[in-house]
């Protein structure tokens, strides 16, 4: 293909072999319509397709979010009033969403299946071109907002589904203060708004303000079109154009990110979001600080800042995270580095806190920051962190989710703002110029400009606050009823009417005129053969293991599953508490610090959890497990033994400091967790009714929570008890007895890994203790 020729309506401007992703990278422009489009040629079978929006928001409506939902309720081509539902019964995907961003949306797509993949491409880009929400109204009373009423007694209500999801969003606290920092550190461009809609706002949204913002925003000058994976190049631009894009004309869309001009001097802001009436308001402050880092398109800095927030605040041996924990401002501290807007911005936050604590804490944070300043980041802590980037950044495992959706994801953070689309999918030269920055001093001198002497930050105070919910709720009420109040008899029958209507539309069945137009894979368009499950047996020691000669690249993955069915019921939550802190504490040649810079030096990362596993056939039927799983490079996995036995057999539980901090940060954990995912809470409670490996996994979840709790009110007797109980199931944990080892990689360094393996197995104690 030639630089400058057009194939099918698209003009070839770039081509550039990627060899960290063993790609090659072609970037078009669609002369006719605008769009641009870049294509990521490689031989994974797992294609995407995606198409990105810039929607810059200017109100708090949630225009962005509301469309992004009302665009996949029907279109041209797939009338039907949910296509995706009606598609799935009849997809392979590996991955079907829509996402709205503060300052884009995204359309990505994923499956294996050919077909399959056209037929999805084919209902995205319908669906976002001509979408039936410009001339159906119920769409956006659906998906957006609407007066509820059905007869003239009753109250007037809002309703809909973004209206309700962003209650939901903006009453947990985690939410609030993400959307509290964006908003108020980058005030005068579009980041002041909410991209997803604040509630007291979406009313205000109309249809004309609906069908406007899809105009301006949803047309392919605008676009940013994505393709990954093995597939037919030629044949793919030709539906393209041919299909979609050839019906536009290229127009001028101003959709640009502002940057915010810096502040001349932090700002503090004081905030609240809502608790339960009667809930105490004690400990529930949080406290943070926050700081706007460069822009996403200086990809070095973004890189290192990665790579710093992972030294300083994510490591069990990061110095500011430890510093906060001792002085005891909170129960946790949670930090992020957020570069998927323009300019990004990096968080620390203390949660669990009180407001009085704000200067103790920002004086903390000064003092830490200025001491490793002047007297260097700790050599192998800085490296250990810089080595866990590298694992991640060549291992390329974002577990369910296709590597080219991750990659899209990504490199929206330069393509969006005009920057190099491919900018962030070359990793070598990154890595080796982070490398040079750590030796030379530069991550210091990024600590002095960026965290220390940055005017451009602001300490947020979020406090709790029992009066939200019910002044809120009052003053919905009063306003619903002075509106309902305005109305004459005619406009609340219209409501009424509409509001049947839609009720209506929802219960009615799409025609099957409209849902045979919906293209559904045939048993035929589906490949008869499986992926073969590559799985041999083998022993080590006696014990057995499960070998896969899979090409990792050098990468050894080990799982070990222990068997825990000997763990009495009474010891069960001393299992989970196990769980929490194994790994996490000193051992006889390490301080718990040390131990985490070794693992972040050698290894790629490794982690302790318990696991229930039933029996296939058998629902009544339950195999709990501890599990540890490590990734290691093969010529470190004597290293990871070593650091494994160490942690088996030397690990000491007899730090009353350490123990209650880690405590207390599970505690923190599961308290955010349920007010961000209460509903995967109540679903877990639900099915532990069900079988028995659901009851055991149970004990993990809010039983847990109850435990932890009392764990810390009562810990001076709950320490010495946990002392006893850790003595006891141990030896009964890590046991070869029952032991069963999974090995995953290339069988010519199966050798290597076996023999380094062989040892930590020989090391176990075997006893068979009788199941509870």
């Amino acid at each position: 293909m030639e630089i400058n020729q057009v194939y099918h309506g698209f003009k070839l401007k770039k081509s550039s072999y990627i060899k960290e992703i063993a790609s090659q990278a072609y970037e078009f422009e669609h002369m006719k319509s605008g769009a641009k489009l870049l294509f990521v040629a490689n031989s994974d079978d797992n294609k995407v397709f995606s198409i990105t929006f810039r929607t810059t928001p200017t109100d708090d409506t949630g225009v962005a979010h509301i469309v992004e939902h009302s665009t996949l309720c029907g279109s041209r081509k797939f009338p039907t009033k949910e296509p995706f539902v009606e598609l799935v019964k009849g997809s392979l995907n590996t991955f079907l969403n829509a996402m709205t961003f503060p300052d884009k949306t995204m359309y990505p797509v994923a499956s294996r299946n050919d077909k399959d993949f056209r037929n999805l491409m084919d209902v995205y880009l319908d669906a976002v071109f001509y979408p039936n929400m410009r001339n159906v109204p119920e769409i956006l009373m659906q998906e957006g907002w609407h007066y509820e009423i059905e007869n003239a007694d009753e109250p007037l209500k809002y309703s809909g589904v973004v209206y309700n999801e962003m209650k939901g969003a903006l009453s947990s606290p985690d939410g609030l203060l993400e959307r509290k920092i964006l908003n108020n550190l980058y005030p005068d461009t579009t980041y002041q708004y909410e991209s997803g809609g604040d509630p007291k706002a979406i009313p205000d949204l109309t249809q004309q303000m609906f069908i406007d913002f899809h105009s301006r925003y949803y047309h392919p000058a605008n676009s940013y079109i994505y393709l990954y994976g093995d597939m037919d190049m030629m044949d793919t631009l030709a539906f393209l154009d041919e299909e979609y894009l050839s019906a536009f004309d290229k127009i001028e869309i101003d959709s640009h990110v502002d940057l915010q001009k810096p502040f001349a001097a932090r700002k503090v802001l004081h905030d609240v979001y809502p608790v339960a009436p009667h809930e105490s308001k004690a400990n529930k402050t949080f406290l943070s600080l926050n700081y706007s880092i460069a822009t996403s398109l200086e990809k070095e800095k973004m890189l290192a800042f990665t790579i710093l927030e992972h030294a300083l605040l994510k490591s069990e041996a990061a110095p500011l995270r430890n510093a906060l924990i001792k002085a005891g401002l909170g129960s946790d501290v949670i930090s992020s580095f957020d570069n998927g807007i323009l300019q990004p911005m990096f968080s620390i936050i203390v949660n669990g806190s009180e407001a009085d604590k704000a200067d103790e804490f920002a004086k903390i944070v000064n003092d830490t920051l200025t001491d490793i300043v002047n007297k260097g980041i700790d050599k192998e802590l800085l490296q250990a962190s810089i080595n866990i980037m590298e694992f991640k950044l060549r291992e390329a495992d974002f577990g369910q989710y296709p590597k080219g959706l991750i990659y899209n994801i990504n490199l929206m953070n330069s393509w969006l703002y005009d920057g190099d689309p491919t900018m962030y999918l070359y990793y070598e030269d990154l890595l080796a110029a982070v490398k040079t920055w750590a030796a030379e001093g530069k991550f210091e001198e990024l600590i002095k400009t960026y965290l220390l002497d940055n005017p451009h930050s602001l300490m947020l105070i979020l406090a709790p606050d029992e009066t939200i919910i019910p002044n809120n709720e009052r003053a919905l009420t009063t306003k619903l009823a002075e509106i309902k109040a305005a109305m004459n008899d005619e406009q609340l029958q219209e409501i009424i009417a509409a509001t049947k209507a839609l009720k209506k539309r929802q219960r009615s069945a799409d025609t099957p005129e409209a849902l045979a137009k919906i293209p559904l894979l045939k048993i035929n368009d589906i490949n008869k053969k499986c992926d073969k499950l590559i799985l041999a047996e083998d022993e080590i020691g006696g014990s057995k293991v499960l070998k896969h000669d899979v090409e990792t690249n050098g990468i050894a993955y080990i799982k070990m599953f222990f068997d825990v069915s000997a763990i009495a019921y009474e010891d069960i939550d001393y299992l989970f508490l196990l769980e929490e802190f194994i790994g996490r504490t000193a051992t006889k040649n390490y301080s718990y610090e040390a131990l985490a810079n070794a693992v972040n030096l050698h290894t790629g990362g490794m982690r302790f959890s318990v696991a229930t596993y039933d029996r296939e056939g058998d629902v009544n039927s339950y195999m709990p497990k501890m599990v540890f799983k490590a990734k290691v490079l093969v010529d470190k996995v004597p290293k990871l033994m070593e650091l494994l036995q160490e942690i088996v057999f030397d690990s000491s539980f007899a730090s009353k400091e350490r123990i209650k901090e880690l405590a207390l940060q599970c505690r923190s954990d599961f308290e955010m967790s349920i007010l961000r995912s209460g509903h995967q809470l109540v679903l877990d409670e639900l099915m532990a009714y069900f079988t028995p490996k659901e009851r055991y996994d149970n004990y993990g979840d809010l039983k847990f929570y109850d435990f932890i709790k009392k764990f810390l009110n009562d810990f001076d007797n709950e320490f010495a008890k946990m002392q006893t109980v850790f003595a006891k199931i141990m030896p009964m944990v890590f046991n070869k007895h029952n032991l069963i080892t999974s090995i995953t990689i290339d069988e010519k360094d199966y050798g290597k890994v076996a023999d380094a393996v062989a040892p930590f197995i020989a090391a176990l104690p075997d006893d068979a203790y009788p199941p509870q």
